[in-house]
């Protein structure tokens, strides 16, 4: 994680300081800008949220500037491992999203140099790594990049003003006005200023001086480039009176849940990967965190649907699993769809020639542009670091192209909307009791299962409480052991055929003094619990 922005031209430090409101999901330990005075660079960074650095930034007079947000990876969130670094010289600055994985070697190799360093970061390391080398600052950081191992996204700026920025598997855009020109990690900064963009490769360099911008090969020869229109529809940034944007995303999930039904109602989008499965021997479904939890959702109901044998993987796992797969079919799961070890999975897939199909909610990315097909997930801007409109706006078309695919070729979504909303409020005193336990535990079975997975995942990402899923039928392995008086135990109930077997657990946990909150329809309202939370009967409900 961690968001870019550069901009060069009118305004330099205010475009560059809304560019990290709207990129600060993606960090929130550190944010720092860099620009120019009297020829030389000066740099203002601050721990703490974006806002820290918002009166300096709308100040600067310079023409051009680089900031970052940041999400600690290498070294402590403090003020000395914030971005931008300032090189040992002094003549230029960098802001960088990505990891250098042989950072530590380069870091001897500078000492022994006799260059010192002032952070504990990979990010200071690569910049004066660029800055040792001879050359123009384009030459610099094309010497410098042949003995960096990792990823990155890079933007430099040299006291002179000059802007050099590249690539290697973390994400840049590049777009361009009449009133300036703006480097970003997120097509998100985009909006409001520009109407195209273009995605740089690999192997880009972009130089932006005296204004004036090339973007040159991997021999700094010129390329022709060609901009991407940037579609507007789906972007809304604003709070809207809520309090977090956690809470409106999640107030949006009706509303997404009918975008969803509208865009996958007449079955084209389905029909143009339909060839995808045909004469494949299994499925593999890739993803990270919430991501990798909408894989095995996916993966249960295209297994069920299809009869086809469907995996979830792990992506940071696969890669380095040495998997034997056959004729495989990868779906790879991803919100922003800039996620490095999915992307690394996919690229493994390409190579091995399986066909591919993201399931992304952003289709200017990186793995809508990589894999053979894209399903939107139409979840619209998600700027809460904890997923959730889009977590369900997933699983919802994994179902939605399972019940298709598999010859049943209605709208499964209808009246969805409807019933989402009336599960928008809950029981005060159910949030009290959770506030208040040292631990959570999260139980279901079958696709309920991966609820409780995600569930506790939700809760430990937005309030650093221990909290655990599990598989109903795994608790009394041990972990009844940790349930004490008044615990929470969250029952996920609505698998009809395992209704019975699933609240056997419950009652397991409850005899131990667990507090049972349980989530499941109407019918079973009965059930002893501490608190009932009705779920309503859908469509496609097994």
């Amino acid at each position: 994680m961690c968001g870019i922005a550069c901009y060069v031209g009118k305004n330099a430090g205010k475009n560059c300081f809304e560019a990290l409101e709207k990129l600060e999901y993606r960090g929130y330990d550190s944010a720092g800008i860099a620009g120019l005075e009297n020829g030389e660079i000066c740099v203002y960074k601050r721990r703490g949220r974006v806002n820290a650095i918002k009166d300096y930034a709308l100040k600067m007079q310079s023409g051009v500037a680089i900031a970052h947000t940041r999400w600690a990876t290498h070294g402590g969130a403090n003020e000395q491992n914030a971005h931008p670094h300032l090189s040992f010289d002094r003549s230029i600055a960098l802001v960088h999203n990505g990891i250098i994985e042989n950072f530590q070697t380069l870091r001897t190799e500078l000492l022994m140099k006799g260059i010192g360093l002032s952070s504990e970061t990979d990010t200071e390391v690569a910049l004066n790594l660029i800055a040792s080398e001879s050359g123009t600052l384009k030459e610099k950081l094309k010497k410098a990049r042949n003995k960096l191992v990792g990823s990155y996204a890079f933007v430099l700026l040299d006291k002179d003003g000059t802007i050099v920025a590249a690539r290697n598997k973390s994400p840049l855009y590049l777009a361009k006005g009449q009133d300036g020109i703006m480097l970003s990690s997120d097509v998100l900064c985009f909006f409001s200023l520009y109407d195209s963009f273009y995605p740089l490769s690999e192997n880009d360099i972009v130089e932006i001086k005296n204004g004036e911008l090339r973007v040159l090969n991997e021999n700094l020869q010129e390329k022709e480039i060609s901009f991407k229109p940037l579609s507007k529809s789906e972007v809304e940034i604003s709070l809207l009176g809520y309090s977090y944007f956690m809470e409106k995303e999640i107030h949006e999930i009706p509303k997404v849940i009918s975008k969803i039904e509208s865009h996958y109602k007449s079955g084209e989008e389905f029909e143009k990967i339909k060839d995808l499965f045909s004469g494949i021997d299994s499925i593999a479904i890739v993803g990270c965190g919430t991501a990798y939890h909408a894989a095995l959702y996916g993966a249960k109901v295209l297994e069920n649907k299809l009869g086809i044998r469907a995996d979830a993987f792990v992506a940071s796992e696969l890669k380095y699993a040495n998997k034997v797969l056959h004729n495989t079919l990868g779906i790879f799961v991803s919100q922003s769809g800039e996620t490095a070890d999915t992307l690394g999975c996919v690229n493994i897939f390409k190579e091995r020639g399986f066909k591919t199909i993201a399931l992304t909610n952003n289709t200017h990315s990186t793995l809508a542009r990589l894999c053979d097909q894209t399903l939107p997930v139409c979840a619209g801007v998600e700027i809460a670091v904890a997923s959730t409109k889009a977590y369900v706006a997933q699983i919802l078309v994994f179902t939605f192209l399972a019940y298709y695919l598999s010859g049943e070729k209605r709208d499964i979504l209808k009246g969805l909307s409807s019933k989402a909303k009336k599960l928008l409020s809950i029981d005060k005193r159910i949030v009290k009791d959770i506030k208040s336990a040292k631990q959570v535990f999260f139980i279901g079975r079958e696709k309920d299962s991966v609820t409780a997975l995600e569930s506790a995942l939700k809760l430990k990402e937005i309030t650093y409480k221990s909290a655990e899923g599990y598989s109903a039928g795994e608790l009394k392995h041990g972990t009844l052991a940790l349930i004490e008086e008044g615990t929470p135990v969250v029952v996920f109930a609505s698998v009809s055929c395992l209704m019975q077997k699933t609240l056997s657990s419950a009652e397991e946990a409850r005899a131990r003094g667990a507090k049972i909150i349980l989530v499941a329809p109407k019918t079973q309202k009965d059930t002893k619990c501490d608190y009932f939370l009705s779920l309503p009967r859908v469509d496609f409900e097994e």
